[in-house]
């Protein structure tokens, strides 16, 4: 087989190492303008929102200033090297895992069982109203409910900051809205996170040996269920709203975090 000319080799490599520079820059800055354009779907500041951003930030500087890096690089002794390294692919590596484990759970089914509680879980509120998470949450819970009557349902969240009222309270006001009777509503009005959600339902009504179906978004699902079993409750399922799409990643890092903190305290 007849072998490149050097020249030839040399166009090829240079071509090559462009087309791989512009790739990385138009990466770096969808990744901007992505964090940029999500910002304005959020009413208060959000760290995760802007990790993409940051991302692309570092990909185009690192491009830009790819010769510098080499020459710091080489400066640096090999084990210092190593343990970034070691620590990066570590991290990279449980990122996957942990996503890995939130998709096998997105798609939440109810168990064959009578329900005896539908716990809905809580999330950020804007005043007085309800964010469309939240919405959609409850959507969820009121197709189910209006297929099974015998079912009450806990609405479970407290008042954080830049809410009015509580979340159980925004939750109950959809609910009645949407034909749900009052009779059947239980609130919760303390919790602050998933796990006090579980915990102050139960010091409320007693939940841990009833037939309970979750009802959150599709990728709060696994650390849901977890956090349940780990106080006690005997026999929950879940029922999975679905999250919009444009905002999914930035949620996804957010639950990546949730579950490694929650790891470390041992709460799942």
């Amino acid at each position: 087989m007849r072998r490149l000319p050097p020249a030839v080799k040399q166009s090829f490599s240079s071509l090559f190492r462009f087309a791989a520079k512009a790739a990385l820059i138009i990466t770096g800055a969808a990744l901007i303008l992505y964090s940029l354009n999500v910002s304005r779907l959020w009413s208060k500041f959000d760290i995760f929102v802007f990790i993409p951003g940051i991302l692309g930030l570092l990909i185009i500087t690192a491009v830009i200033l790819l010769k510098l890096i080499k020459k710091i690089l080489i400066k640096i002794p090999k084990v210092i090297k190593f343990a970034v390294l070691s620590v990066f692919c570590t991290g990279v590596l449980s990122f996957i895992i942990v996503q890995g484990i939130i998709f096998y759970h997105m798609n939440g089914r109810a168990a064959l069982n009578d329900t005896d509680y539908v716990i809905v879980l809580g999330c950020q509120i804007d005043g007085i109203n309800a964010s469309a998470p939240l919405i959609r949450r409850v959507n969820t819970a009121i197709e189910y409910l209006n297929k099974h009557q015998n079912a009450k349902v806990i609405v479970t969240g407290g008042q954080g900051p830049g809410e009015d009222i509580t979340e159980a309270q925004a939750m109950k006001k959809l609910l009645r809205n949407n034909g749900i009777n009052e009779d059947k509503i239980l609130t919760e009005e303390r919790a602050s996170n998933t796990m006090e959600n579980f915990l102050f339902s139960d010091e409320l009504y007693d939940l841990k040996e009833k037939n309970i179906l979750i009802v959150t978004t599709d990728y709060h699902m696994f650390r849901s269920l977890c956090a349940a079993k780990k106080l006690g409750y005997q026999n929950v399922s879940g029922l999975s709203s679905k999250s919009q799409l444009t905002v999914l990643p930035v949620y996804l890092l957010r639950e990546y975090v949730g579950i490694i903190y929650y790891l470390i305290l041992g709460r799942i």
